[in-house]
């Protein structure tokens, strides 16, 4: 035994393997005992996976499926809804390192799958269940395929499975996130800057990863143009580009928060290969046309997300879809230069920070100790304020919310036998999923129980004849931070 622990431990990417499982499983245990309840989008999320569909209002259908199966086997608790997500960036860190040994060599594999596992951006996505963790897992297994494919190692064969793989892995990015088209505009970048893969690239395979990708795509679209395009209309809204259009200090807010997501090292290595990127490619010499083609992937989310972020506003994790490829670049680039030693202590940092982050996820009284209640606020308090509108809804025809995120919670922390929730419609447009699929019917739902963040029950306004404060629900959020819920009945919709 001790024998094949040494074996495996001296082979690089066996190695990575084995840490790579220790930090995965810790990070499930972690899960487990956890506090955090789950935030408003996993909420819903969950909502979603108990109607398996190709598609639902705001996003592609993988988050929904990925929560069904996890909770079909372990129940519906917290960790069960969140199982998959440190699953995926196992998986996506797998495919990197083993990427990263293809075009590198196994140190930079092994150091470039522990840079990945340990970024603070994963660090925070693996305890949460978002699309971005199916989306970072099936792009990673896309750039392993596409490179795969048309990068073969030398009397290697080069089947045409890589470009099935491709164009399901590109088929399944999609119904994780739509950002995933970012893809398309990396490959066709790469293509066009590298004449070595471009050589390998034949007809047939092209025609392969389309009639793959287009087969498991074609169910969602079918589903939107079923739905009045429901989940492409949220896209195109969110980008919000009503109002002014120029609004540099988004950009720089975006832009700073990408050190948070990809670290400040790596994100400082990134920003220096790319000042002196002439002399990384002279240094690269033969794997200059790699290096180049890892910046295709890496340039377009940077460059079109910092574009959004200056003429609206960007979500500090809209560019996720860069780092991928960038790990692998960065970690090439510091050790080609000498600088090996500091993507190790970069990643014995960001692995500290992991297990630090870790055990106050896994017991809040630790991060309160740090400073860190007014972080886990979002995901406090909604199973004891679920508890109490349950016991307040006994005996109505429906609870009535005028809140997306707060019904989102609802749903989850009165499933065990509160009456049905049902959306108010405050603006006469269909806003979110409960509006178009979850609406207030006034023809089977004539008393209810309106909940509310808002005391003076103004968005029901006068369209019912009675509105009547019975109660309200107030929880501790730690330093010195509540929420209150407030319980009106309301009846006689319509009426004067």
């Amino acid at each position: 035994m001790v024998r094949i622990f040494r074996e495996v431990w001296n082979n690089p990417f066996q190695r990575f393997l084995v840490i790579a499982a220790a930090l995965t499983a810790a990070r499930i245990i972690s899960l487990i005992f956890s506090q955090a309840d789950l935030g408003a989008d996993e909420a819903q999320y969950w909502f979603w996976s108990k109607t398996p569909a190709f598609g639902y209002f705001s996003k592609p259908p993988v988050i929904a499926w990925a929560i069904g199966f996890t909770t079909a086997l372990f129940g519906d608790n917290e960790w069960a809804v969140r199982f998959s997500a440190p699953i995926f960036h196992m998986g996506a860190g797998i495919f990197l390192s083993a990427l990263a040994q293809r075009l590198y060599d196994s140190r930079i594999a092994f150091w470039t799958g522990l840079a990945w596992l340990t970024l603070p951006g994963i660090t925070f996505s693996a305890t949460l269940i978002t699309t971005d963790a199916p989306l970072m897992l099936f792009w990673s297994g896309a750039l392993y395929a596409f490179f795969r494919l048309l990068h073969p190692k030398e009397n290697e064969e080069n089947s045409p499975l890589w470009a099935v793989i491709l164009g399901a892995a590109i088929g399944f990015g999609f119904l994780s996130k739509y950002a995933m088209l970012y893809f398309i505009f990396g490959a066709g970048i790469a293509l066009s800057l590298s004449e070595e893969l471009r050589r390998q690239l034949r007809l047939r395979e092209i025609a392969l990863v389309l009639t793959v990708s287009m087969a498991i795509i074609t169910p969602n679209i079918l589903w939107n143009t079923a739905n009045d395009f429901q989940t492409v209309s949220h896209t195109v809204a969110n980008a919000n580009w009503n109002g002014p259009l120029f609004h540099p200090f988004e950009l720089l807010e975006f832009l700073g928060a990408q050190f948070g997501v990809f670290g400040l090292l790596p994100m400082l290595a990134l920003c220096w290969g790319l000042v002196t990127l002439g002399r990384r490619l002279s240094i690269a010499g033969a794997g200059r046309q790699i290096d180049l083609a890892l910046l295709a992937f890496i340039l377009p989310p940077l460059i079109i997300v910092s574009i959004q972020a200056l003429v609206s506003r960007a979500h500090a994790n809209w560019a996720a879809a860069a780092y991928p490829a960038a790990v692998i670049l960065v970690t090439a680039w510091a050790f080609r230069a000498r600088l090996g030693w500091l993507a190790k202590a970069s990643t014995a940092f960001h692995s500290t920070i992991a297990i630090i982050f870790m055990i106050g996820y896994a017991n809040f009284a630790i991060a309160d100790s740090f400073g860190l209640s007014n972080a886990l606020k979002r995901l406090r308090g909604w199973e004891e304020l679920g508890e109490t509108t349950s016991r307040a809804a006994v005996g109505y025809d429906a609870i009535l919310s005028d809140d997306r995120e707060l019904m989102s919670e609802l749903l989850y922390y009165t499933r065990n036998g509160a009456p049905p929730i049902v959306a108010w419609d405050a603006n006469a447009y269909t806003d979110n999923h409960y509006e178009a699929f979850k609406a207030f019917d006034p023809d089977r739902h004539q008393r209810l129980l309106y909940v509310t963040k808002y005391g003076d029950a103004l968005l029901i306004g006068d369209r019912f004849k009675t509105v009547t404060l019975v109660g309200q629900s107030v929880v501790d959020l730690k330093r010195n931070k509540t929420r209150t819920l407030y319980f009106f009945e309301v009846s006689g919709y319509g009426q004067p």
